[in-house]
This record gives structure tokens, sequence and C-alpha cells, in this order.
């Protein structure tokens, strides 16, 4: 048992290592850092400016770029991990993987290591772009507590992300659930406005998202408080990323099992 975990651990250092490189093979470096870094701007500014036009005293400019800093880790970490399988499928390279001895499981969560980190840089420079170009207000904030809330956001982010790239391995393409995913999110997580707007039979489902607790959070950080202040949400945040960690191992080795039984490792 002791020598499979071993292994499984230098599977997904492999294939996290073979990812990247494979990426920027592709993509230019500068092509890639132009993507993450924009994107996120341009998103921040619509919201920003719709808030501004609103003039709504509970949506103040603040409140939507903090909350749609989050949303971008939440962005990479959705779209990135939950397209790996229907890119390798879309690449011809799913069947070498299936045969090969490796766990795929294994390999997927190689893959999705670096999108996870890639999430960092991009919320990194959200909240630079909220200091610097919108105004908001960062002094009160403490760096290690945001930075964690950061780090559990993006791995909680990434088992919904996981969760959702399953039905890659069936569908032909799990692009299609990710945007659905990410925009419930947008609308059911706080993001750009407060729950309490929402009608009550919706709020069940905005708890059971991590990106909920991690907008709360964050936003809690930045008006000062502790790491003692928002352990709750830190540690309600966990606990649904493991558990989606848990159903997306389920769901994927379900569809694996359809998926050599069928067949249908090159059909995209």
């Amino acid at each position: 048992m002791e020598g499979q975990h071993i292994s499984n651990w230098r599977v997904i250092s492999a294939s996290s290592g073979v990812s990247i490189r494979n990426l920027f093979a592709v993509i230019p470096i500068w092509l890639w850092l132009a993507q993450a870094l924009l994107t996120s701007l341009f998103s921040i500014s619509f919201f920003a400016l719709v808030a501004q036009y609103a003039n709504n005293p509970d949506v103040t400019v603040a409140y939507v770029v903090i909350g749609n800093a989050v949303q971008s880790v939440a962005l990479v970490s959705v779209y990135a991990v939950a397209n790996i399988p229907s890119i390798e499928k879309h690449v011809g390279t799913l069947s070498a993987l299936m045969a090969s001895p490796a766990n795929l499981f294994s390999i997927f969560i190689g893959m999705a290591i670096f999108q996870v980190l890639a999430g960092f840089l991009t919320v990194g420079m959200s909240f630079a772009y909220a200091g610097l170009i919108f105004g908001v207000d960062l002094s009160m904030v403490s760096i290690p507590v945001l930075a964690l809330t950061i780090i559990v956001t993006s791995l909680s982010m990434a088992g919904l992300g996981m969760m959702v790239g399953c039905m890659g391995l069936y569908l032909r393409s799990s692009m299609i659930m990710a945007n659905i995913v990410t925009y419930i999110g947008l609308v059911l997580c706080g993001v750009n406005f407060p729950l309490s707007y929402l009608p009550e039979w919706l709020h069940p489902i905005s708890y059971s998202l991590p990106l909920t607790y991690a907008v709360e959070a964050t936003r809690m950080v930045t008006e000062g408080a502790g790491l003692e202040e928002i352990s709750g949400l830190l540690m309600t945040m966990m606990t649904i990323g493991v558990l989606m960690f848990a159903i997306s191992y389920v769901v994927f080795k379900s569809f694996e099992w359809i998926v050599r039984k069928t067949g249908k490792t090159d059909s995209f």
C-alpha cells in the first residue's frame, strides 16, 4: 500500500511537469501571462463600472472588486481543471493515458496542480488591481491570512473543477458544464451582490458552494479580520472541497469504467 502511495505521488509529480512543458510548447509564456493578467482586469473592470453606474449603497465598487478578485481564482481553478479530460480526448492522447499502468485520476491531479498555482498569480494580480486601479483600501489586510484564504479557495475550487471535469471523460466536452457552474457562482455566491438579495429557497445552494465562503472570508480579511474570525469559514470551505474531491474520484472511476467498456476514448 505504501509503495502504491509513493507511485501515485510520482505520477502526480511527473504529469505536473509534463503538462507545464506541453503548455508552453504550444503557447508562448508571454501570451499565457497576458491572458491570465488581462482577463481578470477586464472582468473586474466591467462589474466595477456596473456597480458605479447602479450607485447602490449595498453594492459599492469595493464590494464588487473584492468579490470578482476572488472569483478570478475560481475561474482558473474550475475552467482549467475541468477542461483537462476534454483536452486529452480532443488531441487523441486519452487512449494512451488509459493504456498506461499509472492511475488516471492521479495523472489528472498532477495536470491540475499548475492550474491551481496559476490561480495564485491571477488572484494576486487581481488584488493589485483592486488597490492600485480601483482604490480599494487594503491597509488593514493581513497578508499571511489573505494568502491562506486564497490557498484554501484554490484547492476547494479545484475540487469542484475535478468534479465537473470528470464528465469530460465521457461527454464531448466538459466546458459547457464548467460555464454553467461558473455563472451559477457569479449569481449565487455573493460575488456582485449580497446573498440577502436572493430568494430564500436559493440559499441552501449558495451555502453548498465553496466560493460563497471564500468571498465572505476574503471580504472580512480586507476589513481587518484575523485568522480566528474566519477559521470557521475556512474549515467549512475546506470540508466542502474535500467532499467534492471525494465525489469527483467516485464519479471519475465510474466514467472511466464506462469509457473503457464502450471504447469511447477518442470520441469528441
